[in-house]
């Protein structure tokens, strides 16, 4: 019997689409399996505002306005530092919503010297990042 062998060139060739098709379904699964977890960490988040927001509904409608407002205020010092490019990755975001990111900042500044909360550890952050130079840019 007759042995044949490939050629060299076509070995190669061969070698390349098999490594060419290997990473694409790699990469395909990599994709697949972040894209769940980004899918799973969202709705989490979502479930904890969720019940973030029931909560404070209960507080008003049971007229406790001061729990209420301070839960309120707790999730915009939160809501204020995950906007610092610092905590995302400034790299990761587009200039659209970069700007709108600044211009919401701008805005949390000004409700925040309407509205002075009391020193803390995130209200310090807040204050620093409100007064940052990022911010006052107009």
């Amino acid at each position: 019997m007759s042995e044949q062998r490939l050629s060299p060139r076509f070995s190669r060739v061969l070698l390349a689409a098999l490594w060419a098709v290997s990473l694409i379904a790699s990469g395909g699964i990599g994709a697949y399996l972040a894209s769940g977890a980004v899918v799973d960490r969202w709705v989490d988040s979502q479930a904890s505002y969720t019940q973030s927001h029931m909560l404070i509904l209960r507080q008003l409608r049971n007229g406790d306005d001061d729990a209420a407002l301070a839960l309120l205020e707790a999730q915009l010092n939160r809501d204020i530092l995950s906007l610092l490019p610092d905590y995302y990755g400034n790299d990761r975001v587009t200039a659209r919503t970069r700007a709108r990111a600044d211009a919401t900042l701008r805005q949390a500044r000004l409700y925040r010297e309407e509205y002075p909360r009391p020193a803390g550890d995130a209200a310090v952050d807040v204050r620093r990042t409100l007064s940052g130079t990022t911010v006052d840019q107009e």
